[in-house]
C-alpha cells in the first residue's frame, strides 16, 4: 500500500472536518485517482477480514466426539482447534452436541431440540457405533443420514464446510476382543461403505480414522482406562488427519 495514498486519506479527512465554511477546493487539490480509490476498498476489505476472530466450529455425533473417558482438552475436537492453532489457524473452542450410547435417530432429536443461535463454519459428524452396536438396520442408519444432512445444511453458513468421519473399529479394543472381533469390523466395515457413499454423493469430504482405531489392539496407549475408548494420544492423531484433509 503507497504511503502517498494514506497521506492522502489523512489530508482528506483533515481537510473536511476543520475547514471553515469560506474554504473551497476540487478535485485537482486532492489528485486521487481511480487506482487509489481502488486501494481504498481493498483497504477496507483486507481489514475487515483481518477483524474476523476466529472460525467456528460445531462437532456433532457420540461417544467418540464427547470423548468418553478422557479430559476434555483430550477430545479430537479439542485438539483439532489446537492443531489448526499450531498451524495458525484460529477457531474458537467447539460446540459439541453429542453424548455416550447415542444412534443416529438420538442425535437428531437432539439437534431438533437445540435453539441455534447462529450459523457455524465448520461442522463434522461421527456417528453410527450404537446403530452398529445395537443391531439397527443399514437402511434405517442411511434414512438418518439423508436427515441429518438436512439440519447440518441449516446450521453451517452459506460458505460453511462438513465433513464426514468413518465409525472407529471398537472390535481391536481389549473390550472388543472379548468378543467377535472380526464379525464387528465386518459390521463396521459396512457402516462406513454406507458413510463414504453419503459423503461422496453430497460432495462431502471424508475422513478415515477407522484404520487408526484398529491399531489399539497392538497399541495400548492408544486406548483409554476404559478398555474401549480411544486415548487422548488416539484423538491427537484423529485431530491431525481431521486436519489435514480438512484445512491443510
Amino acid at each position: 500500500m503507497r504511503f502517498s495514498l494514506f497521506f492522502k486519506i489523512f489530508f482528506l479527512t483533515t481537510l473536511m472536518s476543520g475547514c471553515e465554511s469560506n474554504t473551497s477546493f476540487n478535485d485537482e487539490d486532492l489528485n486521487i485517482n481511480g487506482e487509489d480509490i481502488s486501494d481504498i476498498f481493498i483497504l477496507e476489505d483486507n481489514l475487515s477480514k483481518s477483524l474476523e476472530s476466529s472460525y467456528s466450529f460445531i462437532a456433532l455425533g457420540d461417544s467418540y466426539t464427547i470423548g468418553e473417558g478422557v479430559n476434555e482438552n483430550e477430545r479430537w475436537p479439542n485438539q483439532f482447534v489446537d492443531v489448526a492453532y499450531e498451524n495458525g489457524v484460529d477457531f474458537d473452542q467447539p460446540i459439541i452436541i453429542a453424548e455416550t450410547g447415542w444412534k443416529t435417530y438420538d442425535l437428531l432429536n437432539a439437534i431438533n431440540q437445540t435453539n441455534f443461535t447462529k450459523k457455524y463454519d465448520y461442522v463434522s459428524l461421527l456417528i453410527g457405533v450404537n446403530n452398529q452396536f445395537n443391531s439397527r438396520p443399514i437402511d434405517e442408519f442411511e434414512e438418518d443420514l439423508n436427515k441429518l444432512m438436512e439440519e447440518m445444511k441449516k446450521i453451517k453458513k452459506n460458505d460453511g464446510s462438513i465433513i464426514i468421519i468413518s465409525i472407529p473399529d471398537w472390535g481391536y479394543s481389549p473390550f472388543g476382543e472379548s468378543s467377535d472381533m472380526i464379525d464387528i469390523s465386518s459390521q463396521i466395515d459396512l457402516f462406513n461403505s454406507s458413510l463414504r457413499k453419503f459423503a461422496s454423493t453430497n460432495n462431502l469430504k471424508f475422513v478415515d480414522v477407522t484404520e487408526i482405531s484398529r491399531r489399539g489392539i497392538n497399541e495400548p496407549n492408544l486406548i483409554a482406562g476404559d478398555s474401549l475408548h480411544p486415548s487422548g494420544i488416539m484423538y491427537l492423531e484423529w485431530a491431525k488427519k481431521i486436519y489435514e484433509i480438512w484445512i491443510d
